[in-house]
């Protein structure tokens, strides 16, 4: 083969060998940035709990529910929760506990799964959102609305589903009419709305 036409081979094949590296750089970025496209959509990884403080939550979670089996335990959750549990339920629906900082259990509320919204409407026993408190946590939350409103009958206690404040309790005065009474984290009244009475 002739000398400059061999050379001329060489330098197309150098050429292409750089093309397709090109490609496969370009391929590489395009991945990279497709991952990261997905993780940004994707939901956040809950912070993992200490084997400690996993135990304590599994526990909280397990004494409300007898029978269940503890999924995972996580850190946070809804209405300010410091923690929560995902469960299986012996009847194998699943479920969450919410557990506060002193690993009692505040609420337990139907699994929608990561991509659904938790605790759905429950009609007269809640608006959307809204989850009945259990425990320790309703106690005191009905201890402070009736302490606010003595004479008052308590109708139903749950998680406010507003920023305003964590818990609600909604009660009926002795004059018959019906108010929502908002109670903060450290179970203190921050305000009484006036609701119509229910015929």
């Amino acid at each position: 083969m002739h000398p400059t036409v061999r050379k001329s081979a060489a330098t197309v094949a150098a050429l292409g060998s750089l093309g397709l590296g090109g490609a496969a750089i370009a391929g590489a970025a395009d991945t990279s940035t497709s991952s990261k496209g997905s993780s940004r959509g994707a939901h956040p990884q809950h912070e993992a709990l200490s084997s400690d403080v996993a135990a304590k939550v599994k526990a909280a979670a397990l004494a409300e529910v007898p029978g269940a089996t503890v999924l995972r335990t996580e850190a946070a959750g809804p209405y300010d929760s410091a923690y929560h549990a995902h469960i299986e339920k012996a009847d194998g629906t699943q479920a969450v506990v919410l557990v506060n900082k002193s690993f009692e259990a505040t609420a337990v509320e139907a699994d929608r799964g990561r991509g659904g919204r938790r605790g759905g409407g429950h009609g007269d026993h809640g608006g959307a959102g809204e989850t009945a408190l259990i425990g320790a946590t309703k106690e005191k939350v009905e201890a402070a609305a009736l302490a606010k409103l003595p004479g008052a009958t308590i109708i139903r206690t749950e998680t406010n589903n507003d920023s305003t404040t964590p818990y609600e309790s909604h009660v009926r005065k002795s004059d018959g009419t019906e108010v929502e009474v908002l109670v903060s984290k450290s179970f203190e009244v921050v305000e009484v709305r006036e609701r119509p009475a229910r015929p």
